[in-house]
């Protein structure tokens, strides 16, 4: 399980964990009418339509500008903390920031995913291959300690491309929320981009898994840029 995770780390540019440049990307998407609907809190889409994230590895800063039809909401999570605005208001409501810590976290795992494994995984276990559309993937379970947001711990099973190495799919709890606890999603990363000596993936297809299947969200990144420290 080890050296399989060395490898995907490696296939996707390496650990960026002592990296102290930062990284930022814009990303736009599109909500599904359904999970908007069974999960408002989670999804807020009134504000989560467009966004540019700012990610300082070495600090574990990461910072998000979303936009949406109601104005902006700007998080900021640094380590366990979190900073949450709504259209330049400090936000306090006790819902609303776990559920956005939870979604932040679950954005670091898909945006930077070996380094966030990196970061929490407490126990790491090989699981059987799976066939999907002619291709045998490798898998392996994570279980991170903390998990997404303020759960205790999450599970994430990784999907492994067996000749490039670079993920294929993550598919994970969300136990950091009342209204998720017991579900699973995943997300599946349809095309990837080298950005200097990372690879990173640029377009997302995100599935509610249990205890509903339906398809929640889709979104694609439109720019990547790496800023070297001074």
């Amino acid at each position: 399980a080890a050296a399989l995770l060395d490898l995907t780390v490696k296939a996707h540019g390496g650990d960026l964990r002592d990296d102290t440049g930062t990284f930022t990307l814009a990303m736009e998407g599109d909500w599904k009418r359904l999970i908007v609907r069974i999960q408002p809190v989670v999804t807020d889409a009134g504000y989560r339509i467009s966004a540019v994230e700012r990610y300082t590895p070495k600090d574990r800063r990461y910072e998000v500008q979303h936009q949406g039809p109601d104005g902006t909401k700007t998080v900021i999570r640094q380590g366990r903390g979190i900073e949450l605005y709504y259209n330049g208001e400090p936000e306090t409501d006790p819902a609303r920031l776990r559920a956005t810590a939870m979604t932040t976290d679950a954005f670091e795992l898909f945006h930077f995913g070996p380094t966030f494994i990196l970061h929490r995984q407490s126990a790491l276990t090989r699981l059987s291959d799976q066939r999907e559309n002619g291709v045998n993937y490798r898998r392996l379970l994570a279980t991170l300690r903390p998990g997404f947001g303020e759960a205790e711990e999450d599970q994430v099973v990784l999907w492994i491309d067996p000749d490039f190495h670079l993920l294929f799919r993550v598919h994970l709890t969300l136990n950091g929320f009342e209204t998720t606890q017991g579900a699973h999603v995943d997300t599946t990363f349809l095309a990837y981009e080298q950005v200097g000596d990372y690879v990173f993936p640029t377009q997302f297809e995100e599935r509610v898994r249990g205890p509903l299947r339906i398809h929640a969200h889709d979104w694609r990144i439109t720019e990547f840029a790496y800023e070297a420290p001074e």
